[in-house]
């Protein structure tokens, strides 16, 4: 079937807090896209041979696509991905199922680069907390990856997983902890140039206890520790063996929904999770496990985060030239943070910080006054809004130099290269 996917299409949610939907993607745009990141991470001058091999669960997009796009380009790792992304159905009538979905394109991008370069590039698709999951990736360690990780990338960032005791899904939740919260973000555009953008403020409601648990299994770290676990069980852990947990802290400006927030009380249980892991690896293997704190960045998840795109559009104007995107800070991260044969560079808390210029005063300062400068209802500058809206789109393969979005594409061709195929 010949397909084209000439616009990115998208709508705001004023009542969900004037989130955005995506509604569709476009599968060349978005391995374009991929490739891009190999060529980047290829030119940067970053290159060690000290890869062996590594684990990325949550490594279709964001900062895990990234990382393993630098472990693969940069210092020569096989790598293996865990992740949950729709893969295309080709009998479907639905034109998006027919495609799939962006991180399986991503992946299938990544993993056609990464074995042009003679590497082992492979997938698991499924979700994290499925024990079938972690098994089938422990077969795939044993059969590809010659038995033994050096390391593990932790970068999922699910809003929901399966409980495997009762089969049943459990949803995490973006909300206050304790008490109200007012959030301030841009409402879409109207139906004429004229009808520009709009600052709006709205009033998050504290989650609820279930909803606190429900956020904490989800994104807290006692899937990591049991993947470990299981890992160290199953003798799949190399001597010196390393992992990464990654994450975003937040700021002052959004904390009451991020670290003050329940998905606050997550991150701290994930850190308090990684402390107590190292103590583990050190104690099994000599290994370790350290805890990164990531920039502001913008993915897939960008849009659909009460105030987050309001905030982005900010940063990124803010920064300018500072501002990174996931590969620029998972270079940093294995060039600067996690040197090889030397110990990882950490704040007072142990953490991994790769939000340090996000968060220098000056940069705060600056974003606070920037942040609070109008009221609601006045407009939002335009010129902003579409920047933010142009990345936002590049996650879903919208916007990419190099792509005629009125050609159509075989869905067959486009889809070729299963991420589970045979190295």
């Amino acid at each position: 079937m010949r397909l084209a996917v000439p616009k990115f299409q998208f709508r705001f949610v004023p009542s969900l807090g004037h989130v955005i939907h995506p509604g569709n993607f476009h599968p060349v745009g978005v391995q374009r896209s991929a490739e891009a990141l190999v060529d980047r991470a290829a030119a940067s001058g970053l290159s060690r041979a000290d890869g062996g091999a590594w684990l990325v669960v949550g490594g279709s997009g964001g900062f895990g696509s990234a990382a393993r796009v630098v472990l693969g380009t940069c210092l020569g790792a096989h790598t293996l991905n865990v992740s949950y992304d729709p893969a295309p159905q080709p009998e479907s009538s639905n034109k998006l199922r027919k495609i799939g979905s962006p991180g399986f394109h991503r992946t299938l991008a990544i993993e056609r680069r990464l074995r042009a370069r003679g590497l082992v590039a492979r997938t698991v698709l499924g979700d994290a907390f499925d024990p079938a999951v972690l098994d089938a990736a422990a077969q795939e360690i044993r059969d590809h990856l010659g038995g033994k990780l050096h390391g593990l990338v932790w970068a999922l960032a699910a809003p929901r997983a399966t409980d495997p005791r009762t089969g049943k899904p459990v949803q995490s939740a973006l909300k206050p902890l304790g008490k109200p919260a007012t959030v301030r973000t841009f409402s879409g555009r109207g139906e004429t140039p004229a009808d520009l953008p709009k600052l709006v403020e709205l009033e998050l409601p504290p989650g609820s206890p279930e909803e606190a648990v429900a956020t904490q299994f989800v994104m807290g770290g006692r899937i990591v520790e049991q993947w470990i676990e299981a890992l160290l069980q199953r003798d799949l852990l190399a001597p010196g063996f390393t992992l990464a947990t990654i994450s975003y802290r937040g700021n002052p400006l959004n904390a009451a929904v991020y670290r003050n927030g329940l998905i606050g009380l997550a991150k701290a249980d994930l850190e308090f999770y990684t402390r107590a892991i190292d103590a583990v690896l050190r104690a099994r293997v000599g290994g370790r496990a350290v805890a990164v704190e990531g920039p502001a960045v913008v993915t897939e998840a960008s849009g659909g985060i009460p105030g987050v795109p309001y905030y982005m559009a900010l940063v990124r104007d803010v920064l300018g030239d500072r501002f990174e995107d996931p590969l620029a800070s998972m270079l940093r991260l294995f060039r600067d943070k996690l040197p090889a044969g030397g110990d990882p560079v950490v704040d007072a808390e142990g953490l991994v910080r790769l939000d340090d210029v996000e968060l220098d005063e000056a940069v705060q300062a600056e974003l606070s006054a920037r942040f609070f400068a109008g009221k609601p209802g006045d407009p939002f500058d335009p010129e902003l809004y579409q920047s933010f809206m142009d990345e936002y789109a590049r996650t879903r393969g919208f916007c990419i130099p190099g792509v005629d979005y009125a050609v159509e594409f075989d869905t067959d061709e486009v889809c070729r290269l299963a991420p589970a195929a045979a190295d």
